[in-house]
């Protein structure tokens, strides 16, 4: 009787394991389908994209169906947005498109506040995590409170300040409001920050290094992968900021970044092709600062969330 109840028993137990690997299995299988219609269901609109600036205008002007794959591929519309801008001797007077002049504008208007906002936000945040004085948690809680406050809300009261001041028409309120940072890079930062080790900071203190020093010469390279993280961020803010250059910069079309840019392509040509094509034009530099700087991406982010 003891033998067969073993036995009986064990049978059970291979049972039961068998049953939790079936489950787990199962479990499996539904999340790697639920996470491949989800990666299908954000490809989608940018395989679209891709189709359609490869399509001819012929032929979508003859269809009404949807166009899985060109019968012919042509590269037709990156040629206009590249070589034959109608707007490039209209607006500028060379025949470098409106997108690559959109583009340098937005380079030389955005990296230098994205670098500088960037060093300015490590400061502060240095300063909250690491340096005691009073009333410390109190900014800290005021510069939390600016976050809440809808950006949209501050549109109307900013553009008339800057009016006030004459700076209207000009790239002075996209760039100098930048170069003091942000309080969300502030945040994630001092989340980082307050990670690394106070002995590591007192001991440098100890050296006779000044808290300025410590920052530039400890911190910033101990924390390189968040500083890249939230300088990603900056850059790709400043990058599609369309609101503030349709603002200040609508009737300079010399200083016209990127973004509206692409805003003329929309309203002087009626191909998708070219819309599509300037588009990704335009998506292009992103995803190369993406694949290069991924490992460092996710990573800032992680550790910033960890770390407190």
């Amino acid at each position: 009787m003891t033998f067969k109840h073993e036995r009986a028993e064990a049978v059970e137990t291979a049972k039961k394991i068998d049953g939790a690997k079936v489950a787990k299995i199962t479990g499996k299988v539904l999340i790697y389908a639920v996470l491949i219609l989800y990666a299908l269901w954000v490809i989608f609109p940018f395989l679209v994209i891709v189709i359609t600036s490869l399509t001819p205008q012929t032929e979508l002007e003859g269809s009404i169906k949807f166009i899985w794959f060109p019968e012919q591929i042509s590269f037709d519309a990156y040629r206009i947005v590249l070589v034959d801008d109608i707007y490039a001797e209209l607006l500028y007077g060379d025949n470098i498109s409106s997108v690559l002049h959109g583009f340098w504008n937005t380079l030389w208007q955005v990296v230098p506040t994205t670098l500088v906002g960037l060093f300015v936000s490590g400061l502060s945040a240095y300063a909250f995590a690491k340096i005691p004085f009073r009333g410390k948690n109190g900014l800290f809680l005021c510069l939390i409170a600016t976050m809440m406050i809808p950006g949209a809300a501050l549109t109307m009261p900013s553009y008339l300040f800057y009016d006030a001041i004459g700076w209207t028409n000009s790239v002075l309120p996209l760039m100098i409001p930048a170069l003091f940072g942000g309080a969300g890079i502030t945040f994630f930062l001092r989340q980082f920050f307050m990670g690394l080790p106070n002995e590591l900071v007192e001991a440098a203190r100890i050296d006779g290094l000044n808290d300025f020093r410590i920052y530039l010469q400890m911190i910033v390279p101990l924390s390189a992968p968040a500083m890249i993280a939230q300088g990603v961020f900056m850059f790709i803010g400043g990058y599609n900021n369309y609101q503030g250059a349709l603002l200040y910069l609508a009737n300079l079309p010399e200083l016209a970044p990127l973004q509206l840019a692409l805003s003329l392509f929309q309203g002087g040509y009626g191909n998708p092709a070219v819309l599509c094509a300037a588009a990704l034009i335009a998506l292009l530099p992103l995803l190369i600062i993406y694949c290069f700087l991924q490992k460092y991406f996710t990573q800032g982010i992680s550790m910033s969330g960890l770390k407190a």
